[in-house]
C-alpha cells in the first residue's frame, strides 16, 4: 500500500508535464486532447474545418503580422500576409495527414519552398489555434466560408 502510493506521488508530477505538452494520449488515439488551446482536432475535423474557407489569421511568430489565407477543398492554398514592414503572398498545398494539417509552400516563401510542415490543430470556441513543431502557437484563426468570388 505504501509502496503504491509513493509511486503514484512521484508519478504525478510528470504526468502534469506530459499533460501539459499534450503528450499524454488515451486509447481513442488522442483526437480530442485537452491542451491550453483548447480541443485537438481528428484528421476529419481539420478537413471539414478548411474546406473552402477564409482564414483571417493573427500570426505569433511574426510580431503583428496577419494573413488572409485561402484554404481549398483541393488541396491548394493562397495566403496574402502583411505586416508594418513588408508583405506577400504564398502559395502552396495543403493535405490532412493523421491529425495533423501538412503544408508545402510553393512560392513566395523563400528557405520554406519544397518543405513539408505538418502540426496539429486546436479549436476553443470559434477560434482555432495552429502550433509549431517546439509547441509555441503559430497562429489564431477565424475562419468563414469562401464566397464564389474568392
Amino acid at each position: 500500500m505504501q509502496l503504491r502510493f509513493l509511486l503514484a506521488s512521484a508519478c504525478l508530477p510528470l504526468c502534469l508535464v506530459l499533460a501539459s505538452c499534450n503528450v499524454v494520449s488515451s486509447a481513442e488515439g488522442n483526437e480530442h486532447a485537452a491542451s491550453p488551446w483548447g480541443q485537438a482536432l481528428t484528421g476529419a475535423e481539420i478537413r471539414q474545418a478548411f474546406h473552402n474557407v477564409r482564414d483571417d489569421a493573427d500570426i505569433q511568430d511574426e510580431a503583428r503580422t496577419t494573413a488572409v489565407n485561402h484554404w481549398y477543398a483541393d488541396g491548394r492554398f493562397i495566403n496574402q500576409w502583411q505586416n508594418a514592414t513588408s508583405s506577400g503572398k504564398v502559395t502552396g498545398s495543403w493535405r490532412v495527414l493523421g491529425n495533423k494539417r501538412c503544408v508545402l509552400i510553393r512560392s513566395g516563401l523563400e528557405g520554406s519552398i519544397g518543405k513539408e510542415k505538418c502540426s496539429p490543430l486546436y479549436k476553443s470556441g470559434e477560434r482555432y489555434v495552429s502550433v509549431n513543431a517546439d509547441g509555441s502557437v503559430h497562429a489564431f484563426h477565424k475562419l468563414t466560408p469562401l464566397t464564389s468570388a474568392q
